[in-house]
């Protein structure tokens, strides 16, 4: 366990809260009207805490885990994250601390179908450009109890099982913050309380998570709950605080509330008309369609094989034509110029063996690489001309003899 988690579990405290949020706003237009997504929102989450964020739909809880998450931008105010303020980041950089410091954890799994758990999981190890993906998705797995099933696809997976896989997706870079939208919410309620119980266990490892969800029962299982309403906070309470204030009205101190949650405080509520509404959520490590890596260097390179080839062979037919034996020795730029073209052959057979070897790679790496790869046409047509190169100059060669 890494030095910062231990801090984590020993309850020690940065000087600088983990997530410090300042009159945040974020604004929407709709038509002519512009909506208050977020109003105003002050908001500090310590390292090692395990919050809850609660409200009913168009309350502007998934919004402020957008910004938490550097999945958007602000339109006023402040967001910083471990020291940094996201609003003042490049596009670059807020895609590298989504990876390297935040975990994402979404009610729809957000898994790939067509590539196993183990890859899953190493999809946010695969951007970030490390070399080993397999070990640390491994251990991820066994983390959440499913180092056994880590060849097998999503389809072969329970809603627990999948759940689960996205969890170990969401940790297998260690990060500083756990962000969770509605992690039960396509679960039956005994597995909803598995994957709690799981999020118990990190948080006791010293991972920061925050949970946004609209079910009371599990709010409830975090240590501080933050309510919104049209875009503002109006409640931030620890949970043992809330529990006791409803047992006491309800004549049952200290027992559990399984009811829904009635409002934390009395605050108007806004027409359906004039609620914001909850911006789509955002798939955090979904695979991009993009061309593999190579597969156009391996293209680049067939075509130069097979232009050396025809280049090469050419000019040494040109010049074998044009010398007479009964001349005597031929001039010496007849030797510089026989000498590049049997150096261009020699070129083109040696960038045909790499022509093919570099295009099999690829069509092999866009096999097995978690994601929604192209460029297989790009790799098959550059081991086709890496062929051609090779033979180019023995097949031309047979034939010239043969016509001549």
């Amino acid at each position: 366990m890494s030095a910062r988690k231990s801090d984590a579990i020993s309850g020690a405290r940065y000087a600088v809260p983990l997530i410090q949020v300042r009159g945040l706003t974020k604004l929407y237009r709709m038509g002519d009207s512009v909506v208050h997504a977020l109003d105003g929102v002050d908001l500090d989450v310590e390292q090692g805490e395990y919050l809850a964020i609660t409200g009913p739909s168009g309350s502007g809880k998934s919004t402020l885990m957008h910004l938490i998450g550097c999945l958007d931008r602000p339109t006023s105010g402040q967001c910083s994250l471990n020291g940094r303020n996201i609003g003042r980041l490049s596009d670059r950089e807020l895609a590298a601390m989504r990876n390297g410091q935040i975990g994402f954890v979404f009610q729809t799994f957000n898994l790939i179908n067509r590539t196993t758990a183990l890859d899953n999981v190493g999809v946010p190890l695969f951007y970030a450009r490390k070399g080993n993906t397999r070990g640390p998705a491994r251990q991820a797995l066994e983390r959440v109890g499913l180092t056994q099933r880590a060849k097998h696809r999503p389809s072969e997976l329970s809603g627990g099982e999948r759940q689960r896989v996205a969890i170990a997706r969401a940790i297998v870079n260690d990060p500083l913050l756990l962000l969770a939208d509605e992690p039960t919410g396509n679960l039956d309620t005994r597995t909803g309380e598995q994957i709690m119980a799981l999020f118990r266990e990190l948080n006791e490892q010293g991972v920061t998570i925050i949970l946004v969800t609209h079910e009371h029962d599990v709010a409830i299982q975090t240590h501080r709950i933050v309510q919104m309403r049209d875009g503002k906070i109006v409640s931030d309470r620890a949970t043992k605080e809330v529990l006791r204030e409803r047992a006491s009205a309800e004549g049952e101190r200290e027992q559990p509330i399984t009811a829904p949650a009635a409002p934390l405080s009395a605050v108007p509520v806004a027409s359906a008309a004039s609620a914001p509404p909850e911006p789509e959520p955002v798939v955090a490590y979904a695979a991009p369609s993009r061309v593999m890596p190579g597969a156009v260097g391996a293209l680049v390179c067939g075509i130069a094989t097979v232009a050396l080839a025809l280049a090469g062979w050419g000019t040494g037919r040109v010049i074998r034509s044009m010398y007479d034996p009964s001349r005597g020795m031929p001039p010496r730029p007849y030797y510089l110029v026989a000498v590049l073209s049997g150096l261009a052959v020699l070129a083109a057979l040696v960038l045909g063996v790499v022509s093919i070897a570099w295009g099999a790679r690829v069509r092999k790496r866009i096999r097995i690489e978690p994601g929604d790869w192209t460029g297989r046409k790009h790799a098959g047509v550059a081991m086709l001309l890496g062929a051609m190169g090779i033979l180019a100059p023995f097949v031309l060669g047979l034939l010239w003899r043969a016509v001549t």
